[in-house]
């Protein structure tokens, strides 16, 4: 077992905390087109449109065309990347004149941004689609976002350009786990994770993993050897530290893989608290818990409040598993489609949600629900009239089918329903003020007090009609002494502390 006992330093490098893409996952959010050209930095000559034939794949494909200058240029745009691995940029070509790649790595540094590599291969375009490729090391500490760059020379030089792909270079099926995902500690504790990294051919037994602790602007990195199908590694928290957020980021570049964990750092007494709401807790196990929601609970997955709330349920009981089914931009009506597999977005974050049968869920939804719609001629917020993008009739009918309907997957399961929270109104009207003087339009209006309101008066109904219990997050989170420090930017989303507070609403509901 590998014992690091952190020491933190200066700033030496960056770790990407985004979702990570596996061997073969394409990162290209339009690889074949099919949604229009890609870009074009100002200084850049040619021209880029998308035609209908021929195709590689899809109904479109790319067209870059070479302007007076002989040249014509494009890129694939930025897409986070992970230090220590490497990634493969390919793109199919044909036609006339001599394509090549190149890539960019953005550093984040304000007087040297960029790291810019143009290989020496250069081909020549046929009649025949060509796979034209370039890869990318990412090994500087400050890399965070990589693209490539398709450019064409040659005079009168067309290019047709399709099936193109961004993706880190390792073994078919590479994967790496880190377990736990999520830890509440306190300063002075330890933390021991186990990592396994495997491959389509097995468990991946020998060779290295870099691991890099951030905790704010401070960060350090670790070379720790592989010990067999599981790696454990432990992480001693100072004595003397900020309670905050730490990131573990584990890397194997065998796997082309990379995970994280997260350490909640708090302070005793937070820590005392979240214990003994837990102990309090009326819960017999097994138990799986299910949530539902919206962006609430689809943002900081993987350390948000359904984290925290599984986390401490399985440390004082034993055996709690959870599930976080919330998806970003949801309302009630799109899960109802969703539940019942009409393609509805993110249509796989259903796939298997009641295996196994859950004994507890949870529904928090009612943020998009009730966001009021925008039209051109509103010029302030006090122009928006009750005009919810579900109504409100729709939205109680709705909400109830849906519990009917997970009932019928779970009927022993205990239901709760989850109010709105509160927003910082003050920011939420800002916005629209805002995007109307820039935009002439202000957009969906969020978070107006008497909306949600009125909306969890519909969800204490639900609850009421379906037997679930209703919980309310609204009154907490809008009483709250820093109110503003629940919530992000955007007066919306739940910030850290916010978690911090629903789960132990939460959790104190599970003892009442």
């Amino acid at each position: 077992m590998k014992v690091f006992a952190l020491a933190l330093t200066p700033m030496a490098l960056l770790v990407c905390v985004a979702a990570f893409a596996a061997p073969g996952d394409n990162m290209l959010t339009d690889p074949g087109f099919e949604k229009g050209p890609w870009g074009q930095s100002s200084g850049w000559h040619g021209e880029h449109t998308v035609v209908t034939e021929p195709v590689l794949q899809g109904a479109k494909a790319g067209k870059l065309a070479t302007g007076p200058e002989g040249e014509a240029t494009i890129y694939s745009g930025y897409f986070p990347a992970t230090v220590g691995l490497d990634y493969r940029g390919t793109i199919h070509a044909r036609g006339t004149g001599t394509l090549s790649l190149r890539s960019i790595q953005l550093r984040n540094h304000p007087d040297d941004k960029y790291i810019i590599e143009r290989p020496e291969n250069h081909i020549e375009l046929t009649d025949e689609w060509q796979e034209v490729a370039i890869e990318i090391p990412v090994r500087d500490p400050l890399v965070t976002r990589i693209a490539f760059v398709v450019q064409l020379d040659g005079a009168g030089a067309e290019a047709i350009l399709d099936g193109a792909m961004l993706t880190p270079v390792g073994l078919p099926g590479g994967k790496l786990t880190v377990t736990p995902s999520y830890v509440m500690v306190r300063p002075g504790d330890s933390v021991e994770l186990e990592i396994a990294a495997s491959s389509d051919a097995g468990a991946i037994t020998d060779g290295g993993l870099a691991i890099a602790i951030a905790a704010g602007e401070e960060q350090t990195r670790e070379e720790v050897a592989i010990a067999g199908e599981t790696t454990s590694w432990t992480l001693n928290v100072p004595a003397v530290c900020t309670p905050g957020e730490m990131t573990v980021s584990v890397i194997n570049s065998q796997a082309g893989a990379a995970a994280n964990a997260w350490i909640d750092v708090v302070d005793p007494a937070t820590y005392a608290e979240f214990e003994a709401l837990a102990q309090a807790a009326e819960i017999e196990t097994p138990a799986h818990l299910l949530f539902f929601g919206d962006s609430l609970s689809d943002q900081r997955r993987n350390h948000n409040y359904t984290d925290m709330i599984g986390f401490w349920l399985n440390k004082v009981h034993d055996d709690v598993t959870y599930r976080n089914a919330g998806v970003g931009g949801d309302y009630i009506t799109r899960v109802w489609q969703r539940m019942q597999g009409q393609g509805a977005h993110r249509q796989e974050m259903y796939d298997g949600v009641f295996e196994p049968t859950p004994t507890h869920v949870f529904v928090w939804l009612g943020h998009n629900d009730s966001k009021l719609k925008p039209k051109p001629e509103y010029k302030t917020p006090d122009d928006y009239p009750f005009d919810p993008v579900v109504p409100l009739d729709t939205f109680e009918e709705t909400f109830v089918t849906v519990i009917e309907h997970i009932r019928q997957q779970a009927p022993e399961a205990e239901f709760t329903v989850v109010s709105a929270s509160s927003s910082v109104h003050e920011i939420t009207r800002e916005t629209v003020v805002k995007r109307i003087a820039s935009a002439g339009n202000g957009g969906s209006y969020f978070g107006k007090p008497d909306v949600l309101e009125a909306f969890n008066e519909r969800m204490q109904a639900v609850a009421a009609t379906t037997g679930a219990e209703y919980v309310d997050v609204y009154e907490p989170t809008g009483t709250h002494p820093d109110k503003p420090s629940l919530f992000t930017a955007d007066g919306v989303h739940m910030s850290h502390a916010g978690n911090h507070l629903v789960a132990k609403v939460l959790l104190g509901a599970l003892g009442e």
